[in-house]
C-alpha cells in the first residue's frame, strides 16, 4: 500500500484543483460542498475520478515497456539521443564505445549506466546524430524494461511457453570458435508474430540445456522447449535485444532531409 500512496496523492491533488474551480463557479450554496468537509469530498472526488478512468480503460503509457514495431514508447524507431535526455535527464544518459563484434567500437547511449534494473543499451543507426536507434539492449538477472506480456530478464521458459500458447524450439548454432548463438523458433505460437517481423525481439536463455540435443549439422544442434531435461532446467531469460523495424527508420531519415 505505501508504494501506491504518492501517485494517489498526485491524482487527489489534480483533483482538489478542479474541484475547487468547480466550487468557484458553482458558488457557496451549491449542493455538492453542504454535506462533509473539504477534505471528505477532495477524496470523494478523487476515488470517482480515478474509477471513471478505469470505466473508460485509461491509463498512464508504461515508461518500461518497449515495443518491436516501433511505432509507439518511451524508446522506439523515432527516438533521438535529446529525446532521452529530456525523458530521463542529463545525468541518465550516458555515451560509451562498445565492442559490437570483430574487434569493432562504436558509439552507444547508455540510460542509467549505474542501475542494474533501469539500466539499457542502444545502439543508433548513425552513430554520429544518435538519431533513430537500431536496437535496444538489456542483459543480467532482473530489469524494469520489458516486452509485451511482461516478458523481461528472469522470465522463465515455462512461462514463455504459456504465453506462446505452445512448446518453441531452441537452436544452438556454433562457428566452430567458442562463440554459440541460440537462436529461438516459436513454431506459429503468439510470439511469432510479436517478436520474428522486421522489428524483433531477440531473447537468450541462461542454463538452456545443451546436452542431449538433436544434431541437425555439426556446428548446430536443436531441442524442443517441452523436453524432459530442458523442463528439469527450466531456463530463463539474461539477455533481451529489440531490433528496430528498419523501414520506420528509412522513413525517419527521410523526414530529417
Amino acid at each position: 500500500m505505501v508504494n501506491y500512496q504518492p501517485t494517489i496523492d498526485r491524482n487527489l491533488s489534480m483533483v482538489k484543483s478542479q474541484t475547487r474551480i468547480e466550487r468557484d463557479r458553482a458558488g457557496p450554496t451549491s449542493k455538492l460542498w453542504r454535506p462533509m468537509g473539504d477534505d471528505s469530498v477532495f477524496q470523494l472526488a478523487g476515488f470517482v475520478f480515478l474509477a471513471t478512468l478505469l470505466g473508460f480503460g485509461q491509463t498512464m503509457p508504461d515508461p518500461w515497456l518497449i515495443l518491436s514495431g516501433g511505432k509507439t514508447g518511451s524508446i522506439n524507431a523515432h527516438t533521438t539521443r535529446n529525446d532521452l535526455v529530456r525523458l530521463y535527464g542529463t545525468a541518465n544518459v550516458v555515451d560509451q564505445d562498445v565492442d559490437v563484434g570483430e574487434g569493432e567500437m562504436q558509439s552507444a547511449t547508455f540510460l542509467f549506466p549505474k542501475d542494474p534494473e533501469r539500466r539499457i543499451e542502444i545502439l543508433w543507426k548513425d552513430p554520429g546524430t544518435k538519431t533513430a536507434p537500431e536496437s535496444a539492449d538489456v542483459r543480467g538477472k532482473k530489469s524494469r524494461w520489458h516486452a509485451l506480456h511482461g516478458i523481461s530478464l528472469g522470465t522463465t521458459s515455462t512461462e514463455l511457453e504459456h504465453i506462446n500458447g505452445q512448446p518453441f524450439l531452441w537452436t544452438v548454432m556454433n562457428d566452430g570458435t567458442d562463440m554459440r548463438q541460440g537462436l529461438i523458433s516459436w513454431r506459429g505460437g503468439a510470439l511469432e508474430k510479436e517478436f520474428q517481423e522486421d522489428g524483433r525481439v531477440i531473447l537468450e536463455l541462461e542454463g538452456a540445456p545443451t546436452k542431449g540435443a538433436m544434431p541437425r549439422s555439426p556446428h548446430e544442434s536443436e531441442t524442443n522447449s517441452d523436453d524432459p531435461v530442458w523442463r528439469r532446467q527450466n531456463p530463463r531469460v539474461s539477455r533481451m535485444r529489440w531490433l528496430f523495424p528498419s523501414k520506420l527508420i528509412h522513413s525517419h531519415e527521410r523526414r530529417e532531409c
